[in-house]
């Protein structure tokens, strides 16, 4: 078993590397964090600075590995993204007595076993509220769940791993309306753009071609429009002589040919498309009695804390971009650090939040411009944005003067659970 010191040793060379770039500068050269957070929380229990170029499935079982270092335990629902559910990576969490639960990536035959599950569903749909929502109000989510038994080969040992899973297939209802509405704008779109095309062809058949492809590989709808591209063919009339032509002058033809272009939407293909729409693969090996359906839609609901991590990396207030390290120390030093205020920031949230939520209270007065403006869910920014105002003086006869503390200031302090004797004198010890 690999653990993310060798996984990163394995990686090292070099740190900084151009490879695939979510920001779409390949011609930059990156690196890559890895960040795991505990939630409800979201606070960061593990995290690696990893080379540029390395791939990400290799890196979630050393990640849940330590995990389990650090939590002490295996009882816990480990949930990732969909490059962390390979079967390599579920086998040796399960053969480990770890929980998982992932999104399935869409490769190979899955596309076509979703499509049959959705039209034709092998157990009960179910309805999923979230717990905001009242009954009488559209499920958020609905969907069902199918058994199926799982086999993985050692590729070290040459054993065979069999376990249990559960494939949950779910629909979420937002998901649907944004696809749709996505789709419907980019068929007008190419719909709009091929009108245009078939008024100037040109007389290269080939040439027209490439443009109709391009064009529709470009708005993603090559499976939604029948395109044809047909040849007229015309003789013009010419004579050989030249002004006002007699009834018994010579003359010859010339062949003139045309390119016409022709498309039809395929409504049964874009009827397919919207009742796919917002359908995703789930996979887990918990039992039902220890994550239900609807348990495992809200808890990777979830998962935008950890992108609100990686959010406040790229282009918040701990921000590790632009970079002007080149010493590949100092660039996983620098990440230590942000991670370090990075944990601040998440359980400032949390304990506030929770505080709120706990006295059904509210904190107004941290918008600038709108200062009656009410929030439940402050963000560790503004939170500390509010402290901005506080300036203390020191007075060439030794005595000591700061700004008094403001209502908006000594409500947080009490919601973090910070005694406000950490803003007076004796805490104050001169340089």
């Amino acid at each position: 078993m690999l653990t993310i010191q060798q996984v990163e040793q394995a990686l090292s060379p070099p740190l900084l590397h151009k490879g695939h770039s979510k920001d779409r500068r390949p011609d930059l050269l990156q690196y890559r964090q890895m960040l795991s957070t505990l939630d409800p929380v979201g606070i960061p229990l593990v995290s690696a600075t990893l080379t540029g170029n390395g791939a990400d499935d290799p890196i979630y079982f050393p990640t849940w590995q330590r995990l389990v270092e650090v939590i002490g335990h295996t009882d816990f629902l480990y949930i990732a993204d969909c490059k962390a559910s390979s079967w390599a990576n579920r086998a040796q969490i399960d053969r480990n007595s770890g929980i998982y639960c992932f999104p399935l990536a869409m490769t190979g035959n899955r596309p076509d076993i979703l499509k049959d599950w959705v039209l034709n569903p092998p157990t009960p749909i179910q309805n999923i509220f979230l717990p905001t929502q009242v009954l009488v109000e559209i499920p958020a989510c609905d969907g069902f769940e199918v058994p199926l038994g799982s086999i993985w080969l050692d590729p070290n040992t040459k054993e065979w791993h069999h376990w249990s899973e559960r494939w949950l297939v779910i629909r979420s209802a937002a998901l649907a309306r944004r696809q749709i509405q996505g789709l419907e704008q980019r068929l007008d779109t190419a719909e709009i753009a091929l009108t245009k095309l078939a008024l100037k062809t040109g007389n290269d058949t080939k040439a027209l071609q490439i443009k109709v492809n391009t064009l529709l590989k470009r708005h993603r709808v090559s499976d939604y429009f029948a395109v044809r591209v047909m040849q007229k063919i015309t003789y013009k009339k010419v004579y050989n002589s030249s002004g006002r032509p007699g009834a018994n002058a010579s003359y010859r033809r010339i062949r003139q040919t045309t390119l016409l272009l022709d498309y039809k939407l395929l409504q049964p293909e874009i009827t397919l498309a919207k009742t796919l729409a917002g359908w995703r693969l789930f996979v887990t090996n918990s039992p039902t009695p220890r994550l239900t359906l609807e348990q495992a839609v809200l808890y990777y609901r979830e998962q935008w804390q950890p992108e609100m991590g990686f959010h406040r990396f790229k282009r918040g207030q701990l921000p590790a971009l632009p970079i002007y390290f080149q010493d590949e120390t100092r660039i996983k030093g620098l990440m230590f650090l942000l991670t370090i205020a990075l944990r601040v920031f998440t359980l400032m949230e949390f304990v506030v939040r929770r505080q709120l939520l706990h006295h059904n209270e509210s904190l107004a007065g941290l918008y600038d411009g709108n200062p009656k403006r009410h929030t439940t869910k402050p963000t560790a920014e503004k939170l500390l944005n509010a402290f901005n105002g506080i300036t203390m003086y020191f007075h060439r006869d030794g005595s000591y003067e700061m700004t008094q503390l403001g209502e908006l200031q000594q409500q947080i302090l009490t919601l973090m659970g910070i005694p406000q004797s950490l803003y007076t004198f004796p805490y104050l010890v001169p340089g």
